[in-house]
């Protein structure tokens, strides 16, 4: 707990101090009234005795008396009245508040704590001042009395005799009338007030000589006073200040509101009468001390316990209708003893001293004398028949009996003179006599059931053995028993009160903090918020008073808690909002969401009741933070009670003039604003939308989408630029919190700005006038930003005038509802119309509290202006709010003709588009580049581009090979680029696009030079958006063959296709109609079609159809650049049919799906040098009409298929999926399928081809002739463009351990391509594309089954690699030998 200078022992006997009674004059009151205090006031400052006293025991030893202190009331003194107590009391814990704390730390945390409880120790002394005096205890009893007279009375005498009577009547009053008498013969004596000012010194000496004469010399005393002359010096201090108490008047509105206290009786009761206890239901007082309850309810009608010592009535009960906040009366321009000088002091002093010692110790030792006497020989006498009875028979403990005994005391019986001698041992410091005589009262006490004064000897014997400094488990138990003996037997609260702040201070001085917050929590209850106030929070610092490792701070906390409430409740609105205070540090972080935000709630309207709006404002914002888990009833009392106390602080505070405040709700996610720096967007008109890529309120970026404009925005710098710089950074005009550079927007072009405001709570908030706050920069002569002459429109807004719109012009949105716990994207558009820095600092608006059922149209409710800061917590580099004004740019604009989103994947489709300058600066070198230029063609007016040479450039060119792999890149990358980017110009153009399932998104980049060095050109960016569906799926398999014309060998192409329906959705009923087919190559031709049924047939959903085209190869000379074209009518006579390959648009789109170099940059040049190896090298093309039957839509489309290789299988859109093992070829020359494109393509074709010729069977008689010689003609072809040179190796057999027949060769026969080579057979060359017939001559010596074709294998030599093969001829041709 924490302490004030005075120690224990200091404030127990200055509260057990001897009283003494003052009878006064009337003169006296008039000499003394020069000072302005009463006679008992001017001896008050002076009571503390420091002297040391000396008296002789019974026994014969010397007690000594030190530091005794005297009580001097006027001998009319009386309790105060109700109304006056309890303004008393909530005036000593008032007046005396202080806020200074000290730090301590406790469990590894730093608290602050009061330095010291002034306000407790002085409610503690008021509340054991204002008790009434009791019959059952003699300390708060006149123990003497002082009669006072003048020296200026004519008759000193008869003033004296005059106040004999007086005390005369008052000493044979009946209890309990007051004033309480220690006994019936108490101390007598008698003080001559002189006035210097007034009477001669030898007038009072005369008189005092009279008063002596007539008293007695040892019973009077005179002291001087008034002595003051005008070159006298003032006092030093004024001394008499903090005792003087004045009440203020009756009518006093305090009384007014006091209608349903209880009044002080005319008559109060007897001595011990039984207790009539006012039970509300229950016995509440009983269930109100329990230990575990902590009442936080609406308090019970007040009752007054002070005017009877014996009644259970509390003067310290709420204050409910107390006024704490009025102040009494204003005593500091009152000026005390300013008749007195120096020497008036020392002789008040004198006295008080000389009446000590020469009186009042004499009169204390005759005391103890009797009474020590009186109690021996009268021991043991039994008293009343029912005391006796009691005494033998009596067996109930005080703690459980249930009402006080009948026990009636004389005022002389043993029992009390022994309580008189304790009392008297008590007063005078004689410690451990004073607890023996209390431990043997108290025995009495008990056998005879005398309940309060068995509870009164229990106290004072624990306070007794405290201050003797042997105090014990024991003794404490004294003080317990004491405890609740007051309260469940006698129900005298007020008694156990003072039982227990005496018991606190025991407990606490031996470290019992625990038991101490035990007693204090029990004498809470609800007769009294100020007291349990007191108490609670007194004993959450018990708690935290323990031991280091034994503090109990959320112990401390919660009880503080309860404490401020009961303050509050007590109109303390300084102490509640301390004590509430001191527990939100424990709560503070602590994670228990619900405690915290009672208490900021609380510290909330504390705080507006104190007039500390701003902190009110602070304190009611916390419970609102996010995540809170109040329901939404609860959230909205929050939120009302906020809103009220920030209305009231801006309308008290001059400070909102010149800005907003930051208000809690809604919450900004920083994170996900987001700017757009992309141009106004076009106008809109009918069937027409803009480029519209940029999406500001995107929840996130694709990085997807990032990697295809930025490799989009090189292409065209390396077009438009001839290369890209080294340190290439991509143009940026939508910034997020992933970005790191300031947003650059040109000169009166409109910035898109998204904010995401999130309600945490459970309840809708209505939002008006929502517009951004920022602040302007202009640029200085030097180019530098001026911050001494920058705008903000902050100012302008909480001072409610209209901001000038020649610096930056922006919207306001007029209403925004936000949903309970959801978020919402803002979108606000912000023009500057001057160079120079514009930085988004928050956004503005007014919230509006229209209770439930709130709407967006709602105009009552409470209202406040605030703002939200988009800036806090936001790392250093993002700099997405901080705008640069460049000077005027150009700014293009496209507009596309609107376009059905679905589409077939293949369908062409035409769409117009517009490109317009709307910007005040023209515009340069215009280019547009696509993601996949297989599928998007642009086609300008005066922009003619060669449709075939792009096919050429393609897949026709001869690329020479570089043997650096930097080389072959930088190659890779200009082709790529030539084919992504297209040049353009403002103004009509058309789209032609062809979408596919691989490729249903496409992307769209335009770039303009702008002609500024910041921001030399800019880009508009747009997505087409397809839902492609899979309707048209192709197969071929290339094949070749030889066959004799006009007696020559010729190459023949058959392509078998297989075209397959593959629409799979349901819904639609999509049926396929075959146009056309083109061959485009610089090598074959297709000139003929055969169907496997009706050509003409429509293909309906999961259906195939069959054909077989067949061609031969182009033997003349195809000039470079030109690609030869040979068509054939599917379905002649269709009207769609008509325009063949070379007219648009099929002549855009001659080129097969592929992966676009943004997918796959890497592996393009690899591409381009494979496919240029194999032997077909042709684009089949395949033009088809689809017809929707459900929605009546046609569309027209083709596909494209490189085919590479022969006997190789090409697949389309579709791709089979089969297991592993390779299927079973028919023969050696069928390729063995690959099934995904994904596996290593091995080329199948031969670099030569042959055609065996020679007679099946043959009937040769062996007997004649041993060998039979059989003539075999070789057609051989070279199938490439380049010289060969093949070896007819006819020295091994293929088959020779297989079929147990050997076929020999005969005629001229050559060694082999090496000069040392063993290997025997015919050497040719041939020339490109050239076919010879070599005549050789097999040998067989047996009948049998000869395989002719695996009697030789076939060796080619070339130029390149992949020439150098070694080939076997067909293993089927067989030769049939019999013997003739």
């Amino acid at each position: 707990m924490a302490r004030t200078g005075k120690t224990a022992q200091d404030f127990i006997q200055s509260s057990f101090s001897p009283i003494v009674a003052v009878l006064c004059s009337q003169k006296v009151e008039n000499i003394v009234s020069k000072n302005n205090v009463t006679f008992p006031e001017l001896l008050q400052p002076f009571c503390n005795l420091d002297w040391e006293g000396q008296f002789r025991e019974p026994g014969g030893n010397t007690c000594v008396i030190k530091n005794m202190k005297l009580i001097v009331r006027d001998v009319n003194w009386k309790p105060l009245q109700p109304t006056e107590a309890r303004r008393q009391l909530n005036n000593a814990v008032l007046y005396n508040y202080n806020d200074k704390t000290i730090s301590v730390e406790l469990a590894g945390r730093s608290f602050l704590i009061p330095q010291s409880t002034h306000w407790f120790d002085a409610w503690r002394e008021t509340y054991l001042d204002v008790q009434f005096p009791s019959d059952h205890e003699f300390t708060k009893h006149f123990l003497s009395c002082i009669i006072v007279g003048t020296t200026d009375d004519e008759n000193v005498v008869d003033t004296f005799n005059g106040l004999n009577q007086q005390y005369a009547q008052l000493q044979n009053v009946m209890p309990p009338k007051l004033p309480k008498w220690f006994n019936n013969c108490i101390l007598k004596t008698y003080l001559l007030l002189h006035d210097v000012s007034v009477v001669s010194k030898e007038r009072a000496d005369a008189v005092f000589d009279t008063l002596k004469h007539a008293f007695g010399p040892n019973s009077c005393f005179m002291l001087p006073i008034n002595s003051k002359s005008t070159s006298d010096a003032n006092v030093p201090a004024d001394l008499w200040s903090q005792y003087i108490k004045r009440s203020p008047d009756s009518t006093s509105d305090v009384a007014s509101t006091l209608s349903n206290l209880a009044t002080t009786p005319a008559e109060q009761a007897p001595i011990f009468p039984s207790q009539n206890i006012i039970e509300r239901g229950e016995d509440t007082l009983t269930g109100s001390v329990q230990e575990s309850v902590h009442p936080l309810t609406s308090p019970e009608t007040d009752v007054y316990d002070n005017a009877n010592s014996l009644q259970t009535h509390s003067f310290s009960g709420s204050v409910e209708s107390v006024s704490v906040s009025a102040k009494g009366i204003d005593l500091s321009t009152e000026v005390h003893g300013a008749a007195l000088n120096n020497n008036d002091i020392e002789a008040i002093k004198k006295f008080l001293q000389e009446y000590a010692s020469k009186a009042l110790l004499p009169y204390i030792e005759k005391q103890i004398s009797q009474l020590s006497e009186s109690v021996a020989n009268r021991k043991g006498v039994s008293r009343s028949l029912l005391s006796a009875t009691k005494r033998w028979f009596g067996t109930g403990k005080g703690g459980n009996a249930t009402g006080n005994s009948a026990v009636v005391y004389t005022n002389d019986c043993p029992e009390l003179q022994l309580r008189r001698l304790g009392d008297l041992w008590f007063l005078c410091g004689q410690w451990q006599r004073a607890f023996d005589t209390y431990h043997t009262a108290k025995r009495e006490f008990y056998a005879d059931s005398a309940w309060l004064c068995y509870a009164g000897a229990l106290e004072m014997a624990a306070i007794s053995a405290f201050m003797a400094g042997d105090s014990n488990r024991k003794t404490h138990g004294y003080l317990e028993e004491s405890i609740v003996t007051y309260l469940n037997t006698c129900r005298m609260v007020q008694y156990a009160v003072r039982a227990t702040l005496l018991s606190v201070i025991c407990l606490t001085s031996s470290g019992l903090h625990g038991e101490a917050a035990k007693q204090l929590i029990r004498m809470t209850s609800e007769d009294s918020d100020l007291r349990s106030a007191m108490l609670l929070e007194q004993a959450a610092l018990c708690f935290l008073s323990g031991p280091g490792t034994k503090a109990m701070c959320r112990k401390y906390a919660f009880h503080m808690v309860l404490a401020g409430h009961r303050f509050s409740k007590a109109g303390q609105k300084k102490h509640a909002y301390r004590c509430y205070k001191q527990a939100h540090q424990v709560y503070s972080g602590s994670g228990w969401r619900l405690a915290t935000d009672h208490v900021q709630f609380a510290l909330g309207r504390l705080a507006g009741a104190l007039r500390r709006a701003h902190d009110a404002v602070q304190w009611l914002a916390a419970p609102l933070a996010p995540h809170p888990p109040q329901p939404p009833a609860q959230q909205e009392a929050f939120l009302r009670e906020y809103m009220h106390a920030h209305q009231q602080w801006q309308e008290s505070s001059e400070e909102r003039r010149s800005r907003l405040e930051k208000l809690p709700l809604p919450v900004a996610e920083v994170s996900m604003t987001r700017v757009a720096c992309a141009g106004p967007a076009p106008l809109s008109s009918p069937r027409r939308c803009g480029a519209t890529s940029l999406c500001v309120h995107a929840p996130r970026r694709d990085p997807h989408e990032e990697r295809v404009w930025r490799t989009l925005e090189e292409m065209l710098v390396q077009v438009a630029r001839g290369a890209v710089p080294m340190i290439f950074k991509p143009t940026l005009d939508l910034y997020d919190d992933t970005t790191d550079c300031h947003p650059l927007v040109p000169q009166g072009e409109p910035i898109q700005i998204s904010v995401t405001l999130w309600n945490p709570l459970k309840i809708s908030l209505i939002l008006k006038d929502v517009e951004l706050l920022w602040r302007f920069t202009p640029l200085n002569e030097s180019g530098d930003s001026d911050d001494n002459n920058s705008i903000y429109n902050e100012i302008a807004l909480a001072q409610g005038v209209e901001v000038a719109s020649n610096v930056i012009v922006g919207q306001k949105l007029p209403s925004v509802v936000l949903e309970g716990d959801s978020k919402k994207s803002l979108i606000f558009s912000l023009t500057p119309m001057k160079v120079g820095q514009v930085y988004i600092q928050g956004l503005a608006y007014k919230l509006i509290n229209a209770g439930e059922g709130a709407s967006e149209n709602s105009s009552t409710g409470v209202s406040i202006q605030g703002k939200v800061d988009l800036m806090s917590g936001v790392k250093s580099m993002d700099k997405r709010l901080e705008i640069t004004v460049i000077p005027e740019a150009p700014c293009l604009q496209m507009t596309f003709s609107e376009t059905n989103p679905d589409i077939i994947s293949g369908e062409i489709r035409t769409v117009d588009v517009e490109l317009t300058n709307v910007g005040p600066v023209d515009m340069k070198n215009v280019f547009i580049a696509v993601s996949h230029p297989e599928c998007v063609s642009v086609v300008t007016p005066d922009n003619v581009v060669d449709d075939f040479k792009i096919l050429y450039d393609e897949k026709f060119r001869e690329i020479t090979p570089n043997s650096e792999e930097r080389g072959r890149g930088a190659e890779a990358w200009r082709r790529a680029a030539a084919r992504h980017v297209r040049a353009a110009r403002c103004g009509p153009a058309v789209l032609l696009l062809r979408p596919h399932s691989a490729a249903a998104r496409l992307h769209v980049l335009a770039y303009y030079e702008t002609g500024l060095e910041r921001r030399p050109y800019r880009l508009l960016r747009h997505v087409f958006r397809f839902n492609v569906v899979d309707a048209v799926d192709i197969t071929i398999n290339p094949r070749r063959s030889l066959k004799t014309v006009n007696e020559s060998v010729a190459e023949i192409v058959n392509l078998s296709v297989e075209v397959s329906n593959i629409s799979e959705n349901k819904s639609d009923q999509i049926n396929i109609e075959l146009l056309e087919a083109a061959f485009l190559s610089r090598q074959w031709k297709i000139t003929n079609l055969i169907a496997a049924r009706d050509k003409n047939d429509i293909l309906a959903p999961r259906e195939k159809l069959h054909l077989v085209f067949k061609g031969h190869r182009i033997l003349e000379a195809v000039p470079e650049g030109r690609v030869e074209t040979s068509c054939v009518k599917i379905s002649e006579g269709h009207p769609d049919s008509i325009a063949d390959i070379t007219s648009p648009p099929y002549s855009k789109f001659m080129i097969n799906k592929k992966s676009s170099f943004i997918d796959s940059a890497d592996n393009t040049f690899n591409q381009d040098i494979e496919k240029r190896s194999g032997l077909l090298q042709s684009m089949f093309v395949l033009r088809w009409k689809a017809q929707d039957e459900t929605t009546g839509r046609s569309a027209v489309g083709q596909h494209c298929l490189w085919l590479d290789c022969f006997n190789k299988v090409q697949y389309g859109e579709k791709v089979l999926v089969t297991d592993n093992n390779p299927p079973l070829p028919l023969d050696e020359n069928e390729s063995k399928l690959d099934v995904t494109e994904n596996k290593k393509n091995i080329k199948k074709d031969n670099v030569v081809m042959f055609k065996m010729e020679h007679s099946k069977q043959i009937n040769h008689d062996f007997n004649e002739r041993r060998l039979c010689i059989i003539p075999v003609t070789l057609s051989i072809v070279n199938c490439y463009g380049v010289p060969v040179r093949v070896f007819i190796n006819m020295s091994k057999q293929k088959n020779r351990e297989t079929s147990g027949r050997e076929l020999g060769w005969t005629g001229a026969l050559h060694n082999g391509p090496d000069a040392d080579s063993k290997e025997i057979g015919v050497s040719i060359h041939l020339k490109k594309f050239e076919t010879r017939r070599v005549q050789v001559q097999g040998v067989c010596a047996a009948p049998g089954t000869y395989l002719v074709g695996s009697a030789f294998t076939v060796t080619t030599q070339g130029t390149e690699p992949h020439m150098n093969v070694t080939d076997v001829s067909n293993n089927t041709s067989l030769l049939v030998l019999q013997q003739a």
